[in-house]
């Protein structure tokens, strides 16, 4: 089968698709019009850039059908003065209400993962959400065991993460560990995904910046995230399949603070190279 369709009568020979083609698979034909390059099929990585960027429709790819591709009449750009304001507002919350986001209000926040960039496009990731406190408490005391584990061997880990004062406060009640949150998402992937990491950071990342809009708050829950990466029993408790590796792990749930002040940040630390005459 063809990797791509084309409808003569639509196409006007402009180029642009083989000009957005992330790797240059594509060629003009005078007569033809885009037509891929011989031997290099295999090499599409299915981002439907060609498809999309066709400013007549006349595209059509066998791995991203136009008829799956949402028409987009304008491109929503948001003024740089809002911009900016949401992106310096959001916080990391590490005050949350007990009551539990509701199921079809997570599955809203994940979507939001599933339209981030990846390596390649490989995209592949699977997410996990931790959904009950007794499912939240197993995940705690399986990353306080593992502390205490290193705090006793005396691991420089141990001691660069402050995990003895970390266990200490554990011990007394508190949670500096899940921050008392109702749900942790945890991103995973095969063992064979070679970018599965930063395309979990990013995906995590679109779930950061979407929680705000449904009136969420999260937080990287890094004691974990560094657990999992360190041992496999996080995956085993979380029933992961054998072959796939924890990536990134999101505390999420209802807001208890409101903040109302701006963040302020270090100066910007930038060069220009080579230097402006």
């Amino acid at each position: 089968m063809a990797l791509i369709r084309v409808d003569q009568e639509k196409c006007h020979r402009d180029g642009t698709c083989a000009r957005v083609c992330p790797v240059g698979i594509l060629a003009l034909d005078a007569q033809k019009g885009p037509t891929v390059r011989r031997g290099m099929a295999s090499l599409c990585i299915g981002c439907g850039h060609c498809v999309a960027a066709c400013p007549h429709g006349a595209l059509d790819h066998v791995r991203a059908p136009q008829a799956a591709q949402r028409p987009l009449e304008r491109f929503p750009v948001v003024d740089p003065e809002t911009a900016l304001l949401f992106l310096r507002a959001r916080r990391s919350i590490r005050c949350y209400r007990p009551e539990p986001v509701p199921q079809p209000v997570l599955e809203k926040l994940l979507q939001a993962a599933r339209y981030a960039p990846s390596g390649h496009n490989s995209q592949g990731l699977s997410f996990t959400v931790v959904a009950s406190p007794e499912a939240m408490d197993a995940v705690r005391r399986l990353v306080v065991q593992w502390m205490r584990r290193l705090v006793d061997s005396g691991s420089p880990l141990a001691a660069q993460w402050h995990m003895q004062g970390i266990v200490h406060a554990h011990d007394k009640g508190q949670d500096p560990i899940l921050r008392n949150a109702p749900h942790l998402i945890v991103a995973s992937a095969p063992q064979s995904h070679q970018a599965a990491r930063v395309t979990s950071f990013l995906a995590l990342e679109y779930v950061e910046l979407y929680a705000t809009s449904l009136g969420l708050g999260t937080c990287w829950a890094g004691y974990v995230q560094t657990c999992a990466m360190d041992q496999p029993d996080l995956g085993r408790l979380l029933e992961l399949p054998e072959d796939h590796r924890i990536t990134g792990c999101l505390m999420a749930g209802f807001p208890d603070v409101t903040y109302h002040r701006l963040p302020e940040r270090n100066p910007l630390q930038v060069r220009w190279w080579p230097k402006a005459d």
